[in-house]
């Protein structure tokens, strides 16, 4: 099975009309979201001729296969880390996109920063989070008592951090 996503091509696709899709094609590329494999993407567009739009999509160059996620990126492959008092951790993805998410929530409450959550929570890779540790960082030092806890709580997340 095949996960496909969008490229640059088909981005401005969506918002410019310029490829002169049908619409069965264009449905098609407008479900395609790097996440769902080809028998989803098939049940969901509910086409009879899926297979001459995924064809035409591809050929188009619309879309592209997304590469097989390694072992070390996957968001359940927790990696072991040694933390500056010596112990072993086990970090993960998922680890590290919880204590994100949760310190936002304390900070700025369940609806602050909510772009940020969404970001963090979209994250599929390691380097994706990392991309957002700093904005993370000055959102959290926003309050008073974030600024106080900064050094601590920046050093708990780099240890379930993984990458």
């Amino acid at each position: 099975m095949t996960t496909y996503r969008k490229t640059p091509l088909g981005q401005h696709e969506i918002t410019g009309r310029a490829g002169g899709l049908g619409l069965r094609a264009r449905r098609l590329l407008i479900l395609v979201d790097g996440q769902r494999e080809t028998p989803e993407l098939a049940a969901l567009a509910g086409d009879a001729q899926f297979d001459d739009s995924l064809r035409s999509l591809i050929e188009g160059g619309f879309i592209e296969p997304l590469a097989p996620a390694t072992p070390a990126t996957t968001a359940s492959a927790p990696q072991h880390v040694r933390t500056a008092d010596g112990t072993v951790r086990e970090a993960s993805l998922a680890l590290a996109q919880d204590f994100m998410m949760n310190t936002l929530r304390t900070f700025h409450g369940p609806y602050g920063k909510l772009d940020l959550v969404k970001r963090i929570h979209a994250s599929r890779q390691a380097t994706e989070l990392r991309a957002l540790f700093d904005e993370w960082l000055q959102s959290i030092s926003e309050s008073r008592i974030g600024r106080k806890r900064a050094d601590e709580l920046s050093a708990r997340l780099l240890e379930v951090m993984p990458g």
